[in-house]
């Protein structure tokens, strides 16, 4: 039958066998993990763990009762803390609460829940106790010392100046008071609460006879017994309901079905390990089967690997070239996404780049960077009277002029349209700026003919600049935003002229003609710069 049915399947697509291998490793594999899932017994530190938060919690919850006890022999503090076992007994719940998942049954879930309700139960009635104990503490603590200051008062002048008859009486009642009232607070009972009562009548019909102050102490003890009449009941109620929330059998119950359910765990997790071991063996004979048929296969393979072989060489140098292809689209198109397509500077994007690091560097070295906005003027009448073909040829030429005349590590770039910037950093003194800003002028202006026809353009220059620290906390697009602002100005004083930003920080602190002046009130007052006084200082001589 095996053969009949190892035929079928080699009659069947590949495809269709591969499916077919595919959920038989599936379902093998489920099968082994769930054997060997169900074969791991429970860890030992879970089963420690729950053992050692079990025992504490007997442990915390006899010292609870110990508390109570003390609180009602009057051993414990003025103010007893009932309450301090409890936030470590409710971590102790919760650590329980999360290893129940370990279990199997209900029992171990039921016995959990009761010792929830046993406790909360019992945190309740101890929070009543614990306002019932505090006032009838301090009554039984004031009642002995108070009666005998009392009967000392009464064998001084006050049991001088009352009659005998009623002192001595007095006296009496008052022993019986305290003898009767200590005896309630042990074993209180109905019928010694009346007696009680009859003898605080009769103390309290014989003030008459004494002081103010006398009387005071009386009705203070009377207070005192009144607190222990009303308060002792309620104590020992308590307390029996306390006893009865059965928190000690909760905890046995809970530690028995814990011990149960491990038990159980244990045995059916050894069951299963037989089951793994078996199943295992049959693995292991399946695998050396298919080793088998996969060395034959290996065989097949190498032949077909060697034929392989050859058209890979051939394959691997059409990759190569096709790899360095690629790679050189790339990197022309990497400086189309940084470069100006017309004039071959870098674009907005890369300068906002340089910029960035120039000012970050600025900051690391307490040095200058300098911002120039350069904004064409005449550039629409030469596209408007001679065409674009024109026009493109004169930005092409403001490009090549202006970059010659910077450094190699000066920057240019155009932003679009007739707008350009020039970046420059470590400038040592706000006058090499301007000679920078001169030549680039006197550039753009040199040029006269474009495509045949005569032109005649201009530039509004706007300069801006960063110092270290300061220019770089205030960042790129405020430096920006300067340098267009002072090119704006240059256009409205007329154009073919710098003005530099008043915001502008420079190492020195001179200032050179044709800056942002300051004045004596620290205003700062921006000044133009004409070309024609520019040029009439480059012939006198370089300034400064």
């Amino acid at each position: 039958m095996f053969t009949l049915l190892a035929r079928r399947v080699a009659s069947w697509s590949r495809r269709r066998r591969a499916l077919l291998a595919s959920l038989a490793v599936v379902f093998m594999t489920v099968v082994l993990v769930f054997l060997y899932v169900r074969s791991e017994s429970v860890d030992p530190e879970i089963r420690n763990s729950v053992k050692l938060s079990l025992r504490e919690l007997e442990k915390l919850d006899a010292e609870w009762d110990a508390n109570i006890l003390r609180a009602h022999t009057g051993r414990a503090a003025a103010q007893p803390d009932l309450d301090a076992q409890l936030p470590r007994m409710h971590d102790l719940m919760l650590r329980l609460g999360e290893a129940l998942p370990y279990t199997q049954g209900t029992g171990a879930r039921a016995a959990y829940e009761q010792l929830q309700a046993a406790f909360g139960a019992k945190e309740q009635l101890v929070a009543q106790f614990a306002r019932q104990n505090p006032p009838l503490r301090a009554a039984l603590l004031h009642m002995p010392p108070a009666v005998a200051d009392l009967k000392t008062e009464l064998s001084g002048i006050e049991g001088a100046l009352a009659p005998a008859r009623i002192v001595v009486r007095l006296d009496t009642t008052l022993n019986t008071l305290l003898s009767e009232t200590l005896r309630y607070n042990i074993a209180p009972s109905p019928a010694l609460a009346a007696r009680i009562d009859v003898v605080l009548g009769e103390v309290a019909a014989q003030q008459i006879a004494f002081s103010p102050a006398v009387v005071d102490k009386m009705d203070a003890v009377l207070a005192s017994c009144r607190t222990i009449l009303e308060k002792r009941p309620l104590e020992n109620l308590l307390e029996a309901q306390i006893a009865a929330a059965g928190s000690d059998t909760a905890l046995d119950t809970l530690e028995r079905e814990f011990d149960r359910s491990f038990e159980t765990v244990l045995l059916e997790r050894q069951r299963f390990r037989g089951y793994l071991f078996a199943y295992s063996a049959v693995l292991l004979v399946l695998l050396a089967y298919a080793g088998m048929r996969l060395r034959s296969s290996y065989r097949i393979i190498g032949v077909v690997n060697r034929r392989l072989q050859a058209a890979n060489e051939t394959l691997e140098q059409r990759v190569a070239e096709r790899t360095a292809e690629l790679e050189s689209q790339s990197r022309q198109l990497e400086r189309l996404a940084q470069h100006d397509s017309l004039t071959g500077l870098i674009n907005y994007r890369q300068l906002t780049r340089l910029l960035e690091r120039a000012l970050a560097r600025a900051d690391r070295r307490d040095s200058v960077v300098v911002l120039m906005f350069i904004d064409l003027d005449g550039f629409k009448a030469v596209n408007d009277t001679w065409g674009h073909a024109a026009g493109d040829l004169v930005l092409q030429m403001v490009a090549r002029r202006v970059q010659a005349r910077l450094r190699a590590e000066d920057a240019l770039a155009r932003l679009g349209g007739d707008e350009f910037v020039i970046l420059l950093e470590d400038v040592a003194s706000r006058e090499g700026a301007l000679r920078v800003a001169r030549l680039a002028l006197a550039e753009i202006e040199s040029i006269a003919e474009a495509d045949g026809h005569a032109v005649t353009i201009s530039a509004s220059i706007g300069i801006a600049s960063a110092r270290g620290q300061m220019g770089a906390a205030r960042g790129q697009e405020a430096l920006l935003a300067d340098a267009d602002k002072a090119m704006y100005e240059a256009k409205q004083a007329g154009k073919g002229r710098f003005v530099v930003s008043p915001h502008s920080q420079w190492l020195s602190l001179e200032q050179p003609e044709g800056l942002a002046l300051e004045s004596p009130a620290g205003e700062n007052v921006p000044a133009t710069v004409p070309v024609e006084t520019e040029r009439d200082r480059e012939k006198a001589g370089p300034i400064g």
